[in-house]
């Protein structure tokens, strides 16, 4: 017997309720996964769990005072490795009766305590003129700072200049503490002798 038109309706009416159906599911499934639900999906994807704009982060010494302050344009924090990564970042290191240093850098990530903050692209270190030395600032790609022992370190090639005496090398230990800088390989200086007083 052959079916005709109005016998299959129903057959064509069970097909279009079980394709709305499973087209429905995946819908709810794809939502899931964009919403919070799906955090485990984005943590393997790489993509950050939240992110903040115009960020303000003050880290606070024992005595109560500030010891450095970190800002930025947005920060994103990234669940797998629980690292932040920063657009924009400035990093201000204060001292007791001298003037804060200063870095500031295209991107940075910060780890997990806040111990190390890499610093990447047109990253730029000054030191403000203090106790009779000159402003410092050094220039280079890619610099680590170490929050907790207050130094800066590089193994790319660097550029400082202090008044007119210029240093440029590869590798680089700045003590902050020490208001110390050391170049490790392949160093040219340019020291320049201060103008000689007028009689």
């Amino acid at each position: 017997m052959s079916d005709t038109p109005r016998s299959r309706w129903p057959t064509l009416l069970t097909l279009g309720f079980m394709l709305l159906l499973a087209g429905g599911s995946f819908w709810m499934l794809r939502k899931f996964q964009q919403t919070d639900g799906g955090g485990t999906a984005q943590a393997l994807a790489g993509e950050p769990d939240y992110t903040m704009d115009d960020f303000r982060y003050t880290s606070v010494a024992q005595d109560g005072k500030v010891s450095y302050l970190v800002e930025g344009e947005r920060l994103s924090h990234y669940p797998d490795s629980d690292d932040s990564v920063v657009r924009q970042p400035r990093l201000t290191s204060y001292y007791p009766e001298r003037p804060p240093m200063t870095l500031r850098a295209e991107t940075a990530r910060i780890n997990s305590d806040h111990s190390q903050v890499h610093l990447h692209d047109k990253v730029l270190l000054r030191r403000p003129q203090a106790n009779g030395a000159g402003e410092l600032t050094v220039n280079s790609d890619y610099m680590l700072v170490l929050t907790q022992k207050d130094i800066v370190k590089s193994d790319r090639p660097v550029r400082g200049q202090q008044g007119t005496s210029t240093l440029n090398g590869t590798g680089m230990v700045a003590d902050n503490a020490q208001r110390t800088l050391t170049l490790n390989n392949q160093v040219i200086a340019t020291f320049d002798p201060p103008p000689k007083a007028k009689p």
